[in-house]
């Protein structure tokens, strides 16, 4: 399979080029993140809302192929509940986080925490084998695994679990969740996410990986890759052979 792969949004128009090749890929995969525009990039609130009107418009024309997944700043807006147990503080004023709460409510059908595809696993910050035995999920299959990520936004135990953070994100657990693990927490660690004993891949993004060009102007870097994993936050579109687990980027 093909899959196109659309890491953190934060109002960017680069997901564009996944419509410009919609007719060869067989799934697009948004990871979530789609307000809280970052300062340094000049993106108004206004452009990420008129952004993320585009988004839902083009899932909506391919809802056989789009797939949007929920990110940690999104899961305020997306559930009050959330925003209250989590102490997080978003970046939009009142007025704007009940505007963009109103827009997630009107379409809460369309997301989910995380999607398997072709034996791999697509949640917006990845998923470790010491977070989901912290919180004692214990799948059968990967099947199993998606559908009890899934569940977690319906209750408040489930939305606690969510915001686990831990300490390489200045948090007090010991891993954190499926929208708040630190690429640190799954690619330097030997313990990677095994289910009835089999190895899982997976496709993430949450840490922004930037460098600085020779003239001192930031630019984004380069993914963090192993043979399990992808870490594709770059502020780039990607397309994803499921087959040999290899990536390009689309430009």
């Amino acid at each position: 399979m093909k899959i196109i792969v659309l890491p953190d949004i934060h109002g960017r128009a680069f997901w564009k080029s996944a419509h410009e090749h919609i007719e060869q890929c067989d799934r697009v995969v948004f990871l979530g993140d789609y307000f809280d525009p970052y300062g340094f990039e000049g993106i108004s609130v206004i452009d990420a809302i008129d952004n993320f009107g585009e988004i839902l418009q083009f899932a909506k024309e391919y809802p056989e192929k789009v797939v949007m997944l929920l990110g940690n700043h999104d899961m305020p807006y997306f559930s009050e509940q959330y925003r209250d147990l989590s102490r997080y503080h978003c970046r939009m004023s009142i007025e704007w986080y009940s505007a963009i709460a109103k827009i997630f409510d009107d379409n809460r059908e369309m997301f989910k925490v995380a999607h398997v595809e072709d034996g791999i696993l697509f949640t917006h910050a990845g998923c470790s084998a010491q977070w989901l035995k912290s919180i004692q999920v214990e799948p059968d299959d990967l099947s199993d695994l998606v559908t009890k990520l899934n569940a977690l936004p319906l209750t408040n135990e489930g939305l606690r679990q969510l915001y686990m953070v831990s300490y390489h994100r200045g948090g007090d657990n010991y891993a954190g969740s499926c929208m708040w693990a630190d690429v640190e927490e799954l690619v330097n660690t030997p313990i990677d996410l095994h289910i009835a004993g089999s190895p899982i891949k997976q496709v993430f993004g949450h840490t922004l990986q930037v460098d600085y060009d020779r003239t001192g102007n930031l630019v984004s870097g380069a993914p963090i890759t192993t043979p399990l994993l992808k870490m594709l936050d770059n502020r780039c579109a990607y397309l994803i052979d499921t087959t040999s687990f290899t990536h390009e980027a689309l430009l």
